[in-house]
């Protein structure tokens, strides 16, 4: 009774989302959404999951944006071929150490929710977060053919 419940409330956020928010935040409610029918978290797992999960996906947002404004740096300078070899180094230095924050993110969600649910749990989230980007590009790749 609890997962009908859980399931109807979810597809209900769901669509107060789609006609109230901009398209990041539907996927955010998506992907919520999926995740929490994947893992299948009771209500106190929930409650100490989402916390955690939601400070580590700001995390990893951030360190994205910075990815992608290095990146429109490299387009802005012509490429490659229009950045010094200096200017190359240092941004191929910051690459590395964003990847680096990236790895050190993930290893500190897995120690915080190990305190919270299950490896099996940990590691179906891992697939849930890999199937959901699979679906979301999928479907995007599906609207751009069709128009």
């Amino acid at each position: 009774m609890k997962k009908i419940l859980l399931l109807f409330i979810i597809v209900f956020t769901i669509n107060i989302s789609y006609s109230q928010r901009g398209s990041r935040e539907r996927v955010k409610t998506l992907k919520i959404a999926y995740i929490t029918e994947q893992l299948n978290l009771s209500s106190k797992e929930a409650q100490q999951f989402w916390p955690i999960y939601n400070k580590h996906d700001e995390t990893m947002e951030s360190l994205k944006k910075e990815e992608r404004r290095s990146i429109r740096s490299i387009k802005d300078a012509d490429g490659p071929e229009g950045l010094s070899e200096k200017e190359a180094e240092e941004l191929l230095r910051n690459h590395i150490k964003g990847e680096e924050q990236k790895l050190n993110a993930r290893k500190k969600l897995i120690t915080d929710l190990r305190q919270v649910i299950s490896y099996k749990q940990i590691l179906k989230l891992v697939k849930a977060e890999r199937e959901f980007n699979k679906r979301l590009l999928k479907q995007l790749r599906d609207r751009r053919q069709r128009n």
